[in-house]
């Protein structure tokens, strides 16, 4: 799991998302559910993410997602409600990679 939150942490960094950092992060992949706590920089302490999920070809689509902030779960419902909810997978390997732990 330290590889994952490593490379997560890493693709936050690469776009701009270094005011968030990654807690703990736990990938049930039998529920197809994630939790993870998330420490917000000017937050005092971590907030709590629950998402559960469903892979479809090469998208990941968010079925539920809830936050212990409720401003920020609003706030990421109207991003996701942008996408209907889907997140493109990486191609390649990286991709197959990715579906693999999903």
């Amino acid at each position: 799991m330290d590889l994952i939150m490593k490379a997560i942490e890493a693709k936050l960094a690469s776009a701009g998302m270094d005011w968030l950092k990654l807690q703990s992060l736990q990938l049930r992949p039998k529920e197809k559910r994630l939790t993870a706590e998330l420490l917000l920089e000017g937050e005092s302490a971590p907030v709590a993410v629950e998402l559960t999920y469903a892979v479809e070809g090469d998208f990941l689509k968010v079925v539920s997602l809830e936050t212990s902030k409720k401003w920020l779960t609003e706030v990421a419902s109207l991003a996701l409600a942008k996408t209907a909810g889907q997140i493109e997978l990486p191609g390649g390997l990286k991709g197959r990679l990715v579906k693999f732990f999903l």
